[in-house]
């Protein structure tokens, strides 16, 4: 996925402003780690992507220690020319496992107090990346494989300190955060997404 967005995705946002210079994506760093950690959360703008239980905005569960490769999206947009990136919607993350082809996900992050104050912005961003993937036959065939395409948008802004033992971590987070909300939003379920609001993104 990673050589695909250096490749033909920097290709396609070329082609979509054809007056600009092209870009050579080969250029980019893209900021993407691998874990196979049981209990994690996610961090955008961190020294990680990778955080302690209980200290990200979304917190994955992965019991059967898939290998999870989570990429920065919104920084590989961020290094893009300006003229280039204008008007570009992106969501923070994209994660999906790389053995198992289990699942594909889009995901969009914030420690808002009100998650109806962000749901609607979230889904446009979630939706413009799953749109852009869409268009791209090499991208859209990596998606594609995996049995689960989902958009996740995940709102903790209650973060708790994270004693040893992690099993009773995880248990006190969900104790505290709300269960799933699925959404049918007919513009992200038309591309084949699931659109789910949690904090707790099972894998």
């Amino acid at each position: 996925m990673i050589e695909l967005l250096k490749n033909q995705y920097i290709s396609y946002l070329n082609s979509r402003k054809p007056h600009l210079s092209p870009f050579d994506g080969s250029s980019l760093i893209v900021r993407a780690e691998n874990v196979s950690d049981e209990y994690f959360d996610i961090q955008d703008k961190k020294a990680t992507i990778k955080q302690p239980l209980g200290m990200g905005s979304a917190t994955y569960h992965n019991p059967g220690l898939k290998d999870i490769t989570i990429i920065d999206y919104e920084d590989l947009l961020n290094q893009l020319p300006f003229d280039l990136q204008k008007g570009v919607e992106r969501c923070d993350f994209v994660v999906y496992d790389e053995t198992e082809d289990s699942f594909f996900i889009l995901n969009e992050l914030s420690q808002s107090s009100s998650s109806k104050n962000k749901i609607s912005d979230a889904r446009r961003q979630l939706h413009k990346a799953a749109f852009y993937f869409s268009e791209i036959a090499d991208i859209n065939n990596f998606v594609n494989r995996r049995s689960r395409r989902i958009c996740v948008f995940s709102n903790k802004h209650k973060l708790v300190p994270t004693p040893d033992d992690m099993a009773k971590a995880f248990s006190e987070i969900q104790a505290y955060l709300p269960d799933p909300i699925r959404h049918n939003f007919q513009p992200i379920t038309k591309l084949g997404y699931e659109l789910i609001e949690t904090a707790i993104v099972e894998v």
